[in-house]
């Protein structure tokens, strides 16, 4: 790993030991059969999981009255390709007040809010298709910002080179889930459903929900990182009940 903080020095390259290793050594898994494997569970991964490396913070836009639908690339870096939301803000006074936070809606709960005559200032926000609905629509200009997790990038002239921008805790949970993958290519199938439930959990764990059976690593890495959050210290407020005599 690079000293640069959420810069990383490993590549994909690095990790097809870790592949080779959970397929007990085969020949057949070299750099350019695991690569593959690889990206596809980074892809995966890097969907359901949130990760440092690869958030970031959108342009300030200015929002046009009246108008309540906007394209996603609107509100990303250019270049950027958008994975995952964190949060939208939304300035109700100008760039120089206070910011608040947009709170998500399904396409169906938003939808009569979206032809409010007027409009108002936007409370809102869903993703139909290529677009960000804003409800209510903004009645004036309003500067707005997207926090958001981008799509993990490939280097698809030379796959094994690419970075890994994902935390080192999750490295080998990349790689059991891309000798899976191997493990498929190479019809291992017992090999294959092993990893499989290691990632993921066992049977009865994916089919209840988590509420039965054994989790995978995964669930078990998530449950870590909440246990560590439970260290973080609370705001407690006090509140002092009023009384008459």
């Amino acid at each position: 790993m690079s000293d640069i903080p959420g810069v990383s020095q490993t590549t994909i390259a690095d990790l097809v030991p870790g592949v080779r290793e959970a397929l007990q050594n085969r020949q057949e898994v070299t750099p350019e059969t695991a690569a593959p494997w690889i990206k596809k569970s980074l892809k995966e991964i890097t969907r359901i999981q949130p990760f440092e490396e690869l958030r970031k913070t959108g342009p300030t836009v200015l929002l046009t009255q009246n108008q309540f639908a906007y394209p996603v690339s609107f509100f990303l870096a250019p270049g950027d390709d958008y994975g995952a939301h964190s949060s939208f803000a939304i300035y109700p006074s100008g760039l120089q007040g206070i910011t608040y936070n947009l709170k998500y809606s399904t396409p169906n709960a938003i939808e009569p809010l979206l032809h409010i005559q007027n409009g108002g200032l936007p409370s809102k926000w869903t993703r139909y298709g290529t677009q960000f609905l804003l409800g209510p629509p903004p009645n004036q200009g309003y500067y707005i910002y997207m926090r958001y997790q981008v799509r993990h990038p490939f280097n698809e002239a030379n796959l094994p080179s690419t970075p890994v921008l994902i935390d080192p805790d999750w490295f080998d949970i990349v790689e059991y889930a891309a000798a899976e993958r191997g493990a498929v290519a190479l019809r291992w199938n017992d090999q294959a459903r092993f990893l499989h439930d290691l990632v993921f959990g066992d049977p009865e764990f994916q089919t209840s929900d988590g509420k039965k059976g054994r989790p995978g690593l995964i669930q078990a890495r998530k449950l870590q990182m909440e246990q560590d959050e439970e260290q973080n210290v609370r705001q407690v407020t006090v509140v002092v009940p009023t009384y008459s005599r």
